[in-house]
């Protein structure tokens, strides 16, 4: 009897855990049915949240499409006058730029394939390969902290295309240091690659930019850079007359270091112009600053270049006023426009005059000295002056 009781026992206790867990697995099969449900209703709200966002891109796409197709049709006066007001929105930027600096000829002639054939220059000869090692080396310093220019970036294909392509076209100077932070620019602006090499060729070549005269070379004494020489020759005309107690002050430190008075002409021309006007600005202020400086000057050609100077200079004078004679900080071009001196090239430390919203710093350069005028009467003042040089040697 007591066996057969033992034995009723272990019966009843193995039956009440089966009903525990039983009860146990039927809550486990309800919370699998419950997730598997709310699994279920996730997957079709992130199906319908994608097919809106995807009906938004497309949308987008399509608005930014229309846009561009519109702005494709407006002269190229229009083209400067929206580039001078100073909105221009980043997705449109290439096709305003292009407006106002190729013709329709142009950008028929020129596609993705006769750019990739062009690009093909760089390699049949050492004299060829010399300049294809200097664009290798100055791939990885374009913009090295702005999105799409970081190693392996996806801008950077595209930039050496342009460059090269650039050089095959123009035998006379190729390739010089520099022209990667121009052509960079146009990169960053344009929908492809044949718009950023039209771009690029038009701001070296335009009759009305020729900025590839920045980029000549020397001939014997002849420091070379024509066009930086004159227009760090305007601006040195330009700080005596605007701000003549700086360029007294600044003209007195040089002299202690034995060079000519000016400080951005002559023998002095390295010392700024060609940090400011070879890249016009995109060396020392980052991408999103200096393509605003870029937006008025393909609207007004290089008298933006200077009035973005001039902007500079205003911002530090009393600063450098107050520096001890004879300070090289005053030599260091991105000081002018920088809190401190930066490590990065260019940082993002900058004056507060070039951290206001993009319209009032459009609005301050064009504020700012010369008038196109001036600047035409001091370019002829300049050309005479170089004329009587060449006659008198």
């Amino acid at each position: 009897g007591a066996f057969a009781a033992l034995l009723v026992h272990r019966m009843y206790r193995d039956h009440v855990r089966r009903i525990k867990m039983r009860k146990i697995l039927g809550e486990l099969h309800k919370r699998i049915e419950k997730l598997r449900l709310t699994t279920e209703d996730l997957l079709k709200l992130a199906e319908t949240v994608n097919v809106k966002v995807l009906k938004r891109e497309e949308e987008t796409l399509r608005r930014v499409a229309s846009a561009r197709k519109d702005l494709s049709r407006v002269s190229p006066q229009r083209a400067r006058f929206l580039l001078r007001r100073g909105v221009v929105v980043a997705l449109v930027r290439g096709c305003l730029w292009e407006r106002a600096l190729v013709s329709d000829e142009e950008v028929k002639r020129i596609g993705v394939a006769q750019v990739t054939e062009m690009a093909k220059w760089g390699e049949d000869s050492e004299y060829e390969l010399n300049y294809l090692r200097t664009i290798h080396a100055d791939l990885a310093r374009t913009f090295p902290h702005t999105k799409g220019f970081e190693r392996k970036g996806r801008y950077l294909p595209r930039l050496e295309k342009v460059l090269r392509a650039y050089a095959s076209q123009d035998k006379q100077i190729r390739y010089v240091q520099g022209m990667n932070s121009v052509a960079g620019l146009c990169c960053l602006s344009a929908t492809d690659d044949a718009q950023a090499f039209r771009l690029t060729n038009a701001l070296m070549r335009h009759p009305g930019y020729r900025h590839r005269e920045v980029f000549g070379r020397g001939q014997g004494r002849d420091i070379g850079f024509p066009l930086a020489c004159q227009l760090g020759w305007i601006l040195d005309r330009l700080m005596e007359k605007y701000h003549p107690k700086l360029s007294v002050h600044l003209n007195k430190t040089l002299a202690m270091m034995n060079c000519p008075k000016g400080m951005f002409s002559g023998r002095n021309v390295g010392f700024m112009t060609l940090k400011w006007f070879l890249t016009l600005f995109a060396s020392v202020v980052p991408p999103p600053v200096s393509l605003h400086i870029y937006d008025l000057f393909v609207a007004d050609g290089h008298v933006a270049a200077l009035r973005a100077a001039m902007l500079s200079i205003a911002d530090v004078e009393s600063q450098w006023l107050a520096t001890p004679v004879g300070d090289t900080k005053v030599l260091q071009p991105k000081l002018w426009h920088h809190k401190a001196d930066p490590d990065g090239c260019p940082s993002e430390d900058l004056r507060d005059t070039w951290t206001r919203d993009p319209w009032a710093l459009v609005t301050a350069i064009r504020a700012s000295p010369p008038s196109v005028e001036e600047f035409e009467a001091l370019r002829s003042e300049y050309a005479q002056l170089q004329a009587m040089k060449k006659t008198a040697s």
